[in-house]
């Protein structure tokens, strides 16, 4: 049975879903702001959420955890430090140190960005962030388990989304990474040249020209790398209306349309995640599966998550097979039953990878369970993506309603079909 069949004058009645979701996400940017990862904000949401789901699922519980709320992002700052001492030292003509500042730099940029290690955590502060996870048991033997997943935290503002949009943010990336590039060679040259490591100043006589030449173009980088330091702006806290409580409200929607209908799946739970720390690295979603991975796999039932993230703009809409930018392969039988579902809302989503960054899927799918994402937003990026513009009164009721459709078909078509 799809969703549409379930209940009569079905459309009519989902916009109650999406307003309520609409009314949520309001309130909650009104009652407590923005809400980066361990703030008081973020807790006080969670406990709001908490309290809702208490009126349409069986068991309802927060779980806490421990992170850093500014290391997954400092890799930036730390990055561009240390090539700027890379300049000093490759000038004095130690480039073996330069050599392992930029090989650190890279280290960090690796482990943090493009596999969202936590490299960094241990030489910051450790904040107390939670998960809120409801369920909606089956009527009869649980068979097999959807969770729907959004993240709760909120991002502190990429200044340079907000001026200059793309291209500044892709000079900022494109730049950085040419500086590496350059020092490693320079650094390696510069030792092959002098047979040691340890050199002349790179002006003296026995450098040699292509030295020189190297040292003028590691210098021309000097200034991307200074602009980075106010890549992120630890100061202000975004409201992250769009990102992400688009996907924690629509979830709920969802859970709440089968509650408020006496709809109560035979074999199929239906759980929903508000998780915690997205921004900061998907830290909330790792520890939520740190500590619930093995009761999930112990009782044999299949399990699926389905997150749905930043919904705003739904000609971008994109569901991901790659995630975390392309290095974690999503399931491609969920990415098809969103599609599927898509397909019954009247949508049209192509299925591929995400272009940069991640989904609390990825960690998901790391763990080993199937998983998919569902994102509708300008990856260009949108400027009010991790800017103070993602606030209440940007938001797409249009979008909001497609996907709380979306969503609540992906359920039915899993119950009634799997994976």
């Amino acid at each position: 049975m799809k969703a549409n069949e379930s209940i009569p004058n079905y459309d009519i009645k989902v916009r109650e879903y999406t307003n309520y979701a609409i009314k949520s996400i309001k309130n909650v940017c009104k009652s407590f702001g923005p809400r980066p990862v361990g703030s008081e904000a973020e807790t006080k949401a969670q406990e709001y959420m908490k309290a809702d789901l208490e009126n349409f699922c069986d068991d309802v519980k927060r779980e806490e955890y421990k992170c850093s709320d500014k290391a997954f992002m400092s890799w930036v700052i730390v990055g561009a430090t240390l090539m700027l001492f890379n300049m000093v030292l490759f000038t004095l003509g130690i480039s073996i140190g330069g050599l392992a500042l930029t090989l650190l730099t890279a280290f960090f940029i690796v482990g943090e960005f493009i596999f969202y290690k936590p490299v960094l955590d241990g030489f910051f502060k450790k904040v107390t962030s939670g998960n809120v996870y409801g369920v909606r048991k089956a009527s009869g033997e649980t068979k097999k388990r959807i969770i729907l997943v959004g993240h709760t935290d909120s991002a502190f503002e990429w200044t340079y989304t907000y001026n200059g949009g793309r291209p500044v943010v892709a000079t900022i990336i494109f730049g950085s990474i040419l500086s590496i590039i350059i020092s490693l060679v320079a650094n390696i040259y510069s030792m092959i040249h002098f047979q040691g490591v340890i050199g002349s100043l790179v002006w003296s006589a026995e450098s040699g020209i292509a030295i020189k030449v190297m040292a003028v173009l590691m210098y021309l980088t000097a200034p991307i790398l200074i602009m980075a330091y106010r890549f992120c702006n630890f100061k202000n806290p975004v409201m992250g209306a769009n990102d992400n409580l688009t996907g924690c409200f629509i979830s709920c929607a969802a859970a709440k349309f089968l509650s408020d209908n006496g709809i109560r799946f035979e074999n199929t739970e239906v759980a929903v995640l508000c998780a915690g720390g997205e921004e900061a690295g998907l830290r909330g979603t790792k520890a939520f599966l740190k500590a619930n991975k093995d009761a999930l796999k112990a009782d044999g039932v299949e399990t699926i998550f389905v997150t749905i993230d930043t919904i705003r703009e739904l000609e971008f809409s994109k569901i991901y097979d790659k995630d975390m930018t392309g290095m974690v392969k999503n399931d491609i039988r969920v990415a098809k039953l969103i599609q599927s579902a898509a397909k019954n809302v009247g949508l049209d989503v192509p299925i591929g990878p995400i272009d940069l960054g991640a989904t609390d899927s990825a960690a998901a799918s790391q763990a080993g369970f199937p998983a998919s994402s569902f994102v509708a937003m300008n990856p260009a990026p949108a400027r009010y993506y991790h800017t103070r513009l993602d606030t209440a009164d940007n938001l797409s009721a249009q979008a909001i309603d497609t996907t709380v459709k979306l969503a609540i078909e992906t359920v039915f078509l899993y119950d009634e079909q799997g994976i």
